[in-house]
């Protein structure tokens, strides 16, 4: 009986709001039995929510591919097919008619994909061989529409994390730092004496600039106004270049850290200002070694699965939450749209979150009528 009520606990903390979960009990002798029934959530009402224009650019890939693979089109890419449907319709349902070759979406698709993986796990409760399976029928499409030309790059390629081990259980976790904890990780690279002043350079950039990782991969020293705390002409992406900008504290540690390139490192010639050494030659730091270190900042806060991404979240979120500018933590987050940062960038609040800050608006209304 004592696991019956934990498994009802579980499922209730699921908060399954979309997919209905159905129990049947049978009482054979003293034990409870459950059967658990899962609703199907993709049915055919809901095609109601793709948009057509996404559907027909789907159907000119598969059509292509059939072409060159007949063995397999009644297989594979029956699969695929089935599995991208499913995608249009969860896109439609939470992003309305966005198109799939829009710069609203080719800029937002790691947040996009991520949220639709949470989906699949959260509510759909789908394996992780069965999501990679979705990523990859998403992803295939993305390969295609390159070769044709009809976008310039890969929107979410390399920058996704791949469920690994099909069989175990893997949540996709979002986070937004407190201030608190993010003074928490500064005290402890600044003290902790096997932190590198890297470490904590990558750490006040990503944070302060709230760039995408693509761009903190490109930072060269060429490329470095120390006068105006920032980084020029980075390439953030195909066909976009940005600035990363910085604030007085990660100033400071740059400044030591040519001081230490000058004197402690000879012949050192590379132009990326974060490096890392292989057999023996210095050179740029690459994308795992940057998620790598990122990844250390969450353990000393207690959070294992910390990704570049949630550092520019946190960053963004906090911007608006201490000011309560929206636009300002778009501009900073070089968003087109305000209702993109608010969508993918801030976090949502609680029923409770909501009525404090009514009654704190209503009180300081209150007291300057009088």
């Amino acid at each position: 009986m004592e696991n019956i009520y934990k498994f009802i606990k579980n499922i209730i903390k699921k908060q399954f709001s979309v997919v209905t979960i159905l129990l049947l009990f049978n009482l054979k002798g003293s034990d409870l039995v459950a059967h658990v029934t899962r609703v199907k959530y993709f049915t055919k009402d809901k095609e109601k929510f793709i948009n057509p224009d996404n559907l027909k650019k789907y159907k000119k890939y598969l059509q292509s591919n059939i072409i060159k693979n007949q063995d397999v089109k009644d297989t594979t890419y029956k699969r695929y097919e089935g599995l991208f449907r499913h995608f249009l319709i969860w896109l439609g349902e939470n992003y309305g008619d966005l198109d799939l070759y829009s710069d609203e979406f080719m800029e937002n698709a790691v947040d996009i994909m991520e949220n639709y993986i949470m989906f699949c796990q959260e509510t759909l409760l789908n394996h992780k061989k069965i999501i990679n399976m979705k990523i990859s029928a998403v992803s295939s499409f993305y390969i295609w529409s390159m070769k044709r030309g009809f976008v310039k790059y890969h929107p979410f390629d390399g920058k996704l994390d791949r469920m690994k081990k099909a069989n175990d259980e893997h949540i996709l976790n979002s986070y937004f730092l407190t201030e608190e904890q993010v003074q928490t990780i500064r005290r402890e690279l600044s003290e902790n004496d096997k932190y590198s002043i890297q470490d904590q350079i990558l750490f006040e950039v990503s944070f302060d600039s709230a760039n995408r990782i693509g761009a903190l991969l490109k930072l060269q020293l060429s490329k470095l106004d120390l006068e105006h705390n920032m980084f020029v002409d980075i390439r953030e992406k195909e066909g976009y270049h940005t600035q990363v900008v910085f604030g007085s504290v990660a100033k400071e540690l740059i400044q030591e850290w040519l001081e230490m390139r000058k004197n402690d490192y000879d012949h050192l010639e590379c132009d990326s200002l974060l490096i890392t050494k292989y057999n023996g030659e210095y050179k740029p730091m690459g994308d795992s070694a940057i998620r790598d270190r990122m990844k250390k900042y969450g353990e000393i806060i207690g959070i294992s699965d910390y990704r570049p991404h949630c550092q520019r979240k946190s960053r963004l979120n906090l911007v608006y939450e201490e000011t309560g500018d929206l636009a300002l933590a778009a501009e900073l987050a070089n968003h087109k749209s305000t209702e993109t940062t608010r969508s993918f960038y801030c976090k949502p609040k609680t029923k409770a979150e909501v009525m404090e800050k009514i009654n704190a608006l209503k009180e300081k209304n209150e007291a300057e009528s009088k």
